[in-house]
This record gives C-alpha cells, sequence and structure tokens, in this order.
C-alpha cells in the first residue's frame, strides 16, 4: 500500500502517488487481460514479438511493458523484456499459483469504486450495475475462482495457526472454492469435511475439490446458513470465513446461534474476515468501503463486537489470532451446552 515516508510529505508526493494508484493497477488489469505475461512466459520477447503475438498496436505495447518494468513485472535486458519473477509466479495462467482471477475480480470492482462519492452521499451500493452485465454464471464462475486464488495466499497460514487434534468433523460455512478445506483435511488426515454453500456454487467447489483429489475426504452440502438448521452436536470444528462481512449484524448472530448448536463440547468455531482494529489498517479500512459500495448490508466488524456474538451463543475462551495487517481469526469454544 502507500507509504507516507516514501516521499516527502511537505511537498505533496504522497498526494500525487494515492491519485496515480489507480492507474498503475489498470496497467495490471490490462496486461492480465490481453494474455502479456503468458506470451513472456515463452521466453524473453521484444515489443513487436509481444504485440504480433498479442495483435496488439506495437507502439501502445512497447508503451505498456516500460510501465510494467517500472512496477517491477516485467524485467527489459537490451530490446527483451521477461516476466520478472513474480509475475512469473503469479501472472501465468495455468500455474498453481496464478492469481489471474482475483486480477480480474479487482479489475471487475474498478467501475464501481470510481462512484465511492454517491455511495458516501446516499449510503447506498453503487457497484451491481457493472458486475451484472455478465451472465449469473459467469460472474459466479469468475468471483469463486477469485477467492481461490486469493485463499491460497494464506491458506497454510491459516491451517497452521489452528489446533486441530482430535479434529473428526469440519463445516465449511460458505467454503466457496474449497481451498481452506483442502489446507486443513492435509494438515489433520484423520479429519472429513462438509462445505455447505448454494448450489450453482457447489458446481465448481465440486471440480476444484476434485482437482486437489480430497473429493472422498468432503461432502457438499447445498444449503443457506442464513436461513438452515446445520445440525446438533454433529461438528468439531467450524469454520465461518469471510462470511460475516457479508451480513448485518443481527444475521451474524443468528448464525452464530446456529454454528453453537451444531458443535459437539469442546468444538470450536473460527471466524476468519477482515477486521476493524482500534486503530484499523487501511487492508480492513479499504474492504470496508468495497462492501460499502458493492454490497447492501455488509461491512468489517471489530473484534470486540463479533466477539460478543460468539460470548452470547455459549461461546467461552473466545481469542484472537491476526493473520495480516488487516485480518485474522477469531476463536471460540463450546464447553457445555446451554
Amino acid at each position: 500500500m502507500f507509504k507516507r515516508d516514501a516521499r516527502s510529505s511537505s511537498n505533496g508526493w504522497y498526494i500525487m502517488d494515492i491519485c496515480r494508484g489507480h492507474w498503475a493497477a489498470h496497467v495490471l488489469f490490462a496486461a492480465v487481460d490481453l494474455g502479456l505475461f503468458d506470451v513472456l512466459a515463452r521466453g524473453a520477447q521484444t515489443p513487436a514479438r509481444v504485440a504480433a503475438a498479442l495483435g496488439t498496436h506495437p507502439e501502445a505495447t512497447a508503451r505498456l511493458l516500460v510501465a510494467l518494468e517500472g512496477l517491477g513485472l516485467v524485467e527489459r535486458e537490451g530490446e527483451f523484456y521477461r516476466n520478472a519473477p513474480l509475475a512469473g509466479r503469479h501472472l501465468v495462467r495455468g500455474r498453481d499459483a496464478c492469481l489471474g482471477h482475483a486480477v480480474h475480480h479487482f479489475a471487475n470492482l474498478a467501475e464501481g469504486w470510481s462512484r465511492l462519492g454517491e455511495a458516501v452521499r446516499t449510503g447506498r451500493p453503487v457497484g451491481f450495475e457493472a458486475v451484472e452485465r455478465a451472465n449469473y454464471e459467469e460472474r459466479l464462475r469468475d468471483y469463486i475462482l477469485a477467492m481461490g486464488d486469493q485463499a491460497r495466499l494464506k491458506a497454510d497460514q491459516l491451517a497452521a495457526a489452528l489446533d486441530l487434534s482430535g479434529c473428526e468433523r469440519i463445516l465449511d460455512l460458505g467454503g466457496g472454492p474449497g481451498v481452506y478445506t483442502v489446507a486443513l483435511l492435509k494438515k489433520e488426515p484423520r479429519a472429513r469435511a462438509t462445505i455447505l454453500d448454494l448450489a450453482p456454487t457447489l458446481k465448481i467447489t465440486r471440480e476444484l475439490i476434485e482437482a486437489a483429489g480430497m473429493m472422498e475426504r468432503v461432502e457438499l452440502c447445498a444449503g443457506d446458513f442464513t436461513r438452515d438448521e446445520l445440525g446438533e452436536g454433529v461438528y468439531d470444528l467450524v469454520l465461518a470465513s469471510n462470511v460475516v462481512h457479508i451480513y448485518d449484524a443481527a444475521t451474524n448472530r443468528q448464525i452464530m446461534d446456529r454454528v453453537f448448536r451444531a458443535l459437539r463440547p469442546g468444538g470450536q468455531v473460527v471466524i476468519h474476515d477482515y477486521v476493524l482494529a482500534e486503530k484499523p489498517s487501511l487492508e480492513a479500512a479499504l474492504f470496508d468501503l468495497n462492501m460499502l459500495v458493492g454490497t447492501l448490508t455488509g461491512r468489517v466488524y471489530g473484534v470486540q463486537e463479533m466477539g460478543s456474538w460468539l460470548e452470547d451463543a455459549g461461546f467461552e475462551d473466545v481469542t484472537y489470532h491476526p493473520l495480516t495487517a488487516g485480518s485474522g481469526l477469531l476463536k471460540g469454544r463450546k464447553w457445555n451446552d446451554k
């Protein structure tokens, strides 16, 4: 993100860097959309050869490459450009760590963000029109794959932060791409998991779980956890990852009540989400505005407020474990039934 000490605050360069931030993002969006990094993955190329492979304007392509070099995403030696290591790992289609779907998702959000002032004036979302131009199935697939890209960045970190000893049954609420489920199952070989999500999402989930070789240990359950009961005394761990920021506080309280009933004595709930600290991080504050732009009820909550949902539901030993500057894990134990 932006660093105030990167430029002298007395001459306004920090302000200018913020203003230019969307330029850099759109350079990346365009390069990924065009497939530029895929072309450079074949080997070092001149701008003319890149343009020929992409079917783009030669001079304009050369100018784009110069900007990408400035961003550290490509490297130049003489007339030839190649992917920088970071781009080679995360921006080439088909590679395990590729973030291309996530980049495309952020590009889809850009138009809504351009109307942030309107959202602040009215308190209503403004991002639906741009996102909903594509048909539902295309939008859903794009979104789920983007969430998978982002989840892979910290799935191992999340799994490492959890005590899974004695954990046999896991419920992943709104598990989408199933990345966190796979990470937990890899950590605890004796466990089995259920991913609860909407039926159209689970068609995509099945593809991804099968590709991970975990289908024998995963049950896919179609349902709506904002309305449906989750069972009683069934699970040892319930994960609600990037769920609560979608809903209002009243709905989240109801969800946590259902989660409490679904857990066995000794079981744990884990809320993984963005978190607004007393001094909020930029990561969390920006995501909170993203919820304002694009959702009817979504927002980022503080640890204290989320903790009250858990304690009122009956959970004990509620603790918070940070993962990034703006996100973390809120954990609670069900020792006894209410």
